[in-house]
């Protein structure tokens, strides 16, 4: 606790002053707008130097490109923006004391040609009407997108360069379906989504450098390194960092002369003196180094909003900042240039900032998986390099902005290492999740390093990770992960088992066309031994295609699509003089996480038991009940949904247990078998944002009682509804091997609140959190992951009936917080029917047999 000076560790008596609150509030009224300065500065500069009529483009080339736009951005200091909402029109004007923008935009939605963008081609007349999260634009920027900037990335764009290279590849084959079939296998949508055709985010920048030399050290170390090496990619890497640190320095500069005109036509004193002392601060920052925690903050937000101009905003995580800052901050503190409300409001307002923009998909896609921010992950607490307490007095005040600021991005999460952090270190993390209902994660530093250590990390480079997007746990700076380069279904994987190589979704009659390959009829199958080894070798086959696909979209992105901007802010590539695409990071590998693995491990427990240990139905049976909908089979299919009468992952029974550990080493060692295309391998993690809702909206009945159409369980979470007790479930989840689940877990908890006193509810959330990161004789590490919603039923059900009285209201899904209002009515129920738990009796809540089913 050397770092920690603060006496009241919740910090009760500082609250947002009057400013920050009004910049709030504003946040919420204001409509997400469709930003396309990024696409006509790209397009642009591609079709002006030839970039569409390259084979391959150089991360020179890119370098250039990202230097323009840089420069050429719109020099955003502070917004102003109306908004009219009935009778009434509010005037909402930004009064951040940082400059720069993600976009042009009060609230902009970034647009990536390169990427998916086109998606919403077809929907530019119809999005700022549409039901779900629409987002405004104008008929001119609607007509331009259309005419000038979207037509020459029809053929240019990731998905379709990569689909040229399978065609180029398969040439003499007539069938078009078989030209590219790892595309067509996942355009199908049930089987898996690949990450890369809409990002290849999903990692943690090194801001360092950046604090303690500025960017213009930085550039002259790139020059030096041009000069002295040998080779040509490596002269070439460090010129390209040139240009885009140039092009940094010179968006801040456009920035610093933007709020000198401002302040010159402004009759506020207050306004002018803010401007002012953003046209000083943006003048010597990034470019020099950072002296005061504001212009830590400051760096760290410009170099963001570069970083985001190269990469699209999924995933893309700012690491530890509460160790990245504390120096800053603790001399201000010293030098008494810096009181504690003042950090706390510096810190809101960059919350605010890193909100600033928001994810669009197509109303196809928000129908299926919407409702997701950016996901920009922030990581405090845990331990050091060397093992011990890092908690310090910026880690509160970062919980402390979290919780007056009750935002949804950025995604905060709580490191903590049992008997290294302290009880009042958990305790405020825990108040914290009390009081927003639904954040910070928390992470068991115990559990998470042995993770990484085991797939070849150094003890200190795992030590000092950060959390990515959702859950995914990352070296920061040095590992090159790409976390959601994979999102599989499993329970793909069970119907191909049960249908020898065909999916009810694509089709099991006669006439229709084998999906995968061959492994026997299951209805005559003798043994569960003999079903499982079919399961094991239909998983291989998928994860054989989904790797080689991503394979595919990587060698894309090697020619197409480096990264210099990222690479400029990472260890590993100004070693090599490598870009991270190339494989330039410390820790390269691939993420893959795994949909549905409850229901499929329940799948599994209940034909065991059923169908090969008890005898009491055949196979046949199963499968027509699963045709049928379980219509007619409703004895069947209470016996399922009973945990008294079928094994079930997360009530500590043998043969559940036993299913769901022997999945989760079968997908570890199968995927970890493959290698990727920068030379690293793969690692699984159980997080699922919203695909649980998306996957289980196209997945058929299952032979765990569940119905067509219903959800799978999120993350590495239980079946709701089937685990009664508390300690049961904990116990359950953190029996799992750490060393398997190496890309991260998510594993969600809803407690009902206001049970007991808020003292007492304290202590036994508590007591809940170190019951899951124990180490026992059976799992030495712990859980590795644990995140709650503590809402009530009643608050959900009005805020469906009401939601424009619930615009703030913050769920945790799988990995990531969402505002209710945002997600599709399905993922709000299957949200509503979680096991809820009383934390009074560790037992549930609401005991329910049949949770929200979605109609056929």
């Amino acid at each position: 606790m050397a770092n920690v000076t603060l006496t009241d560790l919740s910090l009760g008596e500082v609250h947002l002053s009057p400013t920050v609150a009004r910049m709030r509030d504003d946040y919420f009224r204001a409509l997400p707008e469709i930003c396309i300065e990024r696409p006509r500065l790209v397009t642009k500069f591609s079709l002006a130097h030839g970039l569409f009529d390259q084979e391959k483009i150089s991360v020179l080339d890119k370098a250039r490109l990202y230097r323009y736009v840089l420069q050429k951005r719109k020099p955003v200091v502070r917004h102003t923006y109306a908004v009219e909402k009935g009778m009434k029109r509010f005037e909402l004007r930004d009064r951040s004391l940082f400059a720069g923008s993600t976009t042009s935009k009060y609230k902009g939605a970034p647009l990536y040609p390169e990427f998916l963008a086109l998606a919403l081609w077809p929907e530019l007349g119809t999005m700022a009407t549409r039901a779900a999260n629409p987002f405004f634009i104008t008929e001119t920027e609607a007509q331009e997108l259309n005419e000038k900037w979207f037509p020459p990335w029809m053929d240019k764009n990731i998905t379709e360069l990569t689909r040229r290279r399978f065609w180029e590849r398969n040439e003499g084959e007539t069938d078009l379906k078989k030209k590219a079939p790892e595309m067509q296998l996942m355009q199908h949508l049930v089987f898996f989504l690949a990450g890369k055709p809409n990002c290849i985010s999903h990692t943690i920048p090194d801001f360092s450098r950046v604090l303690k030399d500025g960017l213009r050290k930085m550039l002259d170390d790139a020059r030096k390194e041009q000069e002295a090496a040998s080779e040509p990619e490596n002269r070439e890497f460090f010129a390209a960092a040139e240009e885009v640190l140039e092009g940094i320095i010179a968006c801040a500069k456009n920035l610093a002369a933007e709020a000198g005109r401002m302040a010159a036509r402004e009759k506020d004193d207050q306004t002018k003196k803010e401007l002012l002392e953003i046209a000083d601060i943006y003048s010597r920052v990034p470019e020099s180094p950072t002296s005061t925690f504001r212009e830590g903050l400051t760096a760290v937000w410009l170099c963001w909003t570069a970083i985001h101009l190269e990469n699209p905003n999924v995933g893309l995580s700012l690491g530890r900042l509460d160790q990245l800052l504390y120096g800053l901050y603790r001399e201000d503190i010293e030098q008494k240039r810096l009181t504690t409300q003042q950090a706390v409001e510096l810190v809101s307002m960059l919350w605010l900032k890193i909100g600033d923009h928001v994810p669009c998909i197509p109303n196809a896609g928000e129908q299926l998986f919407g409702g997701a921010g950016s996901n920009q992950a922030i990581t405090i607490g845990g331990v050091d390099k060397n093992g011990k307490d890092a908690v310090n007095d910026l880690t509160y005040i970062m919980l402390r902005a979290t919780e007056l600021m009750k935002l949804r991005d950025p995604n905060l999460n709580a490191r903590y290492y049992p008997g290294e952090n302290s009880d009042d270190y958990l305790s405020e993390i825990c108040r914290v999740n009390i009081s927003t209902g639904a954040t910070p994660a928390l992470h068991n530093d115990r559990a998470v390093i042995a993770s990484l250590t085991g797939k070849g990390e150094t003890l200190e480079q795992a030590r000092d990770y950060g959390v990515i997007g959702c859950v995914e746990p990352g070296s920061n700076g040095r590992h090159y992960g790409a976390s959601a380069s994979i999102l599989m279904n499993l329970n793909a994987v069970l119907d191909l088992t049960m249908y020898n190589g065909k999916h009810r979704h694509t089709g099991i009659e006669d006439k229709n066309p084998l999906i995968s390959i061959e492994t026997g009829d299951a209805a005559e199958f003798t043994s569960f031994e003999q079903f499982r080894e079919a399961f094991e070798t239909q998983a291989r086959w998928l994860i054989d295609q989904a790797t080689r696909l991503n394979n595919e979209l990587g060698r894309v992105h090697q020619d197409f699509y480096p990264t210099p901007i990222l690479s400029a802010f990472f260890k590993g590539p100004w070693e090599k003089g490598k870009d991270i695409v190339q494989g330039g990071a410390e820790i390269n590998s691939s993420g893959a996480t795994i949909i549905g693995l409850a229901d499929v491990s329940d799948s599994l427990s209940a034909v065991q038991e059923h169908v090969f240990d008890s005898g009491e139905y055949s196979l046949v049976e199963f499968l027509e009940a699963l045709r049928l909908d379980f219509v007619g089979h409703e004895i069947l299919r209470e016996k399922l949904l009973n945990p008294d009468l079928s094994p079930m992952y997360g009530n500590e029974h043998p043969t559940a247990q036993a299913n769901t550990l022997w999945l989760v080493r079968m997908l570890d060692a199968a995927f970890g078998e493959k290698e990727n295309y920068r030379g690293g391998r793969y690692r699984v993690g159980y997080w699922t944002m919203t695909n649980h809702a998306g996957f289980g909206r196209l997945s058929a009945a299952t032979p765990n009682g569940r119905k067509h159409g219903a959800n799978f369980a999120s993350g590495i979470t239980p079946v709701s509804g089937r685990t009664p007790s508390l300690t049961a479930t904990l116990n359950s989840v953190s029996a799992l091997p750490p060393a398997c689940l190496a890309n991260g877990v998510a594993f969600n908890i809803k407690y009902t609140p206001n049970d007991g006193t808020p003292e007492e509810m304290l202590i036994w959330f508590m007591d809940s959190v170190k019951g899951y990161f124990a180490a026992t004789s059976e799992q030495q590490d712990g859980g590795m992951e644990i995140q709650f919603n503590v809402t009530n039923l009643e608050k959900f059900r009005a805020a469906q009936r009401r939601p424009e009285e619930y615009n703030e209201l913050l769920v945790r899904v799988s990995g990531y917080t969402a505002y209710f209002k945002d997600l599709n009515s399905q993922m709000q129920n299957e949200i509503i029917e979680r096991t809820e738990y009383q934390l009074s009796t560790g037992r549930i809540a609401r005991p329910h047999k049949v949770f929200f089913e979605q109609p056929r």
